[in-house]
C-alpha cells in the first residue's frame, strides 16, 4: 500500500511540475517560443511524455498498482510519433476548415458563433476521418508490442486478428469520438494554436482514465 502511494505521489508531483513550466510566466514564453519554431519536436516530446503518463495511469487504474507495461521504451516512440501526426492533424483541419469556410462549403456566422463553429467543424472532421484510422493503428501497434513481449513474432494478419475489433467498434468508435472527443477537441480548437497540442497529450491522460474504464468493464464481462 505504501509503495502505491509513493507512486501516486510521484506522478502527481511530476505531472504539477510540467504543468507549472506551461503556465508559469517565467517559462511559458519559453514553451510557446519552442512549439512556435520546432512544431514537430515539441509535439513528439509533450506526447512521449504525457501520454506516457496517461498511459502508466490506465494501467495503475486497471490493475490497482502502478507496473512498467511491456516494450515501454517502444511505446515511448510511438507515442512521441503519434505526437508529430497530432501537430500536422490540428494543423492541416484547422486550416482546411478556415478555407472550406471561405470558400462557401460550410455554413458560417459572426463573432462567437462564427467561432465556434469553426472549432466544431474542425473536431467533427478530424474525428469521423483521422480518429478512427489513428485510433485502429494505435490498437495494433499496441497488440504487436504486447505479442513481441510474450515472445512471438506475429505478421500482419496475425496482429489484425488479435486485436478486437467488436470492442474497438462499439466503445471507442461508437461511443468515445462522438460523445468525449468530437465535443472535447471543439474545445480544445479554441485555444491558440501553441496550446491545441499540448491539451490533446493531456487529453491523453483522461484518455487513459477510459481505457482503464473499458479494460475493467472486459474483465467484468468475461467473468
Amino acid at each position: 500500500m505504501k509503495r502505491f502511494l509513493i507512486g501516486d505521489s510521484m506522478w502527481l508531483v511530476l505531472l504539477s511540475g510540467i504543468t507549472l513550466f506551461f503556465i508559469l510566466p517565467a517559462t511559458k514564453e519559453v514553451f510557446t517560443g519552442l512549439t512556435s519554431t520546432y512544431p514537430f519536436s515539441m509535439g513528439f516530446l509533450k506526447f512521449a511524455i504525457l501520454a506516457t503518463m496517461g498511459e502508466l495511469l490506465a494501467l495503475r487504474l486497471a490493475s490497482g498498482g502502478w507496473k512498467r507495461p511491456p516494450g515501454l521504451p517502444v511505446r515511448i516512440l510511438v507515442w512521441g510519433l503519434i505526437g508529430i501526426a497530432v501537430t500536422f492533424m490540428f494543423s492541416f483541419f484547422s486550416s482546411g476548415v478556415v478555407a472550406m469556410i471561405d470558400n462557401g462549403f460550410l455554413p458560417s456566422g459572426s463573432g462567437i458563433l462564427g467561432v465556434l463553429l469553426k472549432a466544431f467543424y474542425t473536431s467533427l472532421l478530424m474525428n469521423l476521418t483521422f480518429g478512427p484510422v489513428f485510433m485502429a493503428a494505435h490498437r495494433m501497434s499496441d497488440t504487436y508490442i504486447d505479442m513481441r513481449a510474450a515472445g512471438e513474432k506475429p505478421r500482419g494478419a496475425e496482429v489484425t486478428a488479435a486485436v478486437n475489433w467488436e470492442d474497438f467498434v462499439n466503445f471507442v468508435v461508437a461511443k468515445t469520438i462522438p460523445l468525449w472527443w468530437i465535443p472535447i477537441h471543439t474545445l480544445t480548437f479554441l485555444l491558440p494554436a501553441a496550446y491545441r497540442v499540448l491539451a490533446a497529450a493531456y487529453l491523453s491522460i483522461i484518455l487513459g482514465i477510459i481505457l482503464a474504464y473499458a479494460r475493467r468493464r472486459k474483465v467484468k464481462k468475461g467473468k
